[in-house]
């Protein structure tokens, strides 16, 4: 008896497969920068974030909710950094993320700035959800606002990622919901 892949699941996990090491490898890079003010630099920067946003854009959900799930544990595997209760909280983020990016990028307005909501959206579900499982030891509106404020610069590129790949890698999926 011989086992087929379907065509779809077999792209998504060979996309999936190139693309994680980039999605790990990104965040272990900005990380070899010195902190500022006492917080590492993917705190400002969101590196994590960004090849999530590509995926989605660029591929099919599926392949974005991988990396999203899979890249900050093996991140954590391989650098250490930032301790499992970011690590999950992280995770999470990046899963809600994910998900809510999709459906802004399905709504023709704002699929332009779907990134910078879908984190605001993200961190607002997570700043929220640390009133009732608090994975990390923070005041859910101190944690909040503290990453609002360290996240502009990450924010703003998340920004020009979302254009940029919305304009030069528009994806199937996305262009026949719109």
């Amino acid at each position: 008896m011989q086992l087929s892949l379907n065509s779809n699941f077999s792209s998504t996990l060979k996309t999936t497969a190139w693309a994680l090491p980039v999605a790990i490898a990104l965040p272990i890079l900005v990380h070899l920068a010195p902190p500022y003010n006492g917080f590492p630099m993917g705190a400002y920067l969101l590196p994590m974030f960004y090849m999530p946003i590509v995926a989605l854009i660029a591929y099919r959900l599926p392949v974005a909710l991988l990396l999203a799930i899979l890249a900050p544990p093996l991140n954590f595997l391989i650098s250490g950094n930032p301790h499992w209760g970011l690590m999950a909280m992280l995770t999470l983020e990046l899963v809600i993320f994910t998900l809510l990016a999709y459906v802004f990028l399905l709504q023709r307005i704002i699929k332009w700035i779907a990134a910078p909501l879908a984190f605001l959206g993200a961190k607002t579900i997570s700043s929220a959800l640390l009133i009732f499982i608090p994975l990390i030891e923070a005041n859910p509106v101190q944690f909040f606002s503290t990453s609002l404020n360290n996240a502009t610069i990450g924010i703003l590129i998340l920004l020009a990622i979302n254009i940029v790949c919305l304009k030069y890698l528009p994806n199937q999926e996305i262009r026949d919901k719109v």
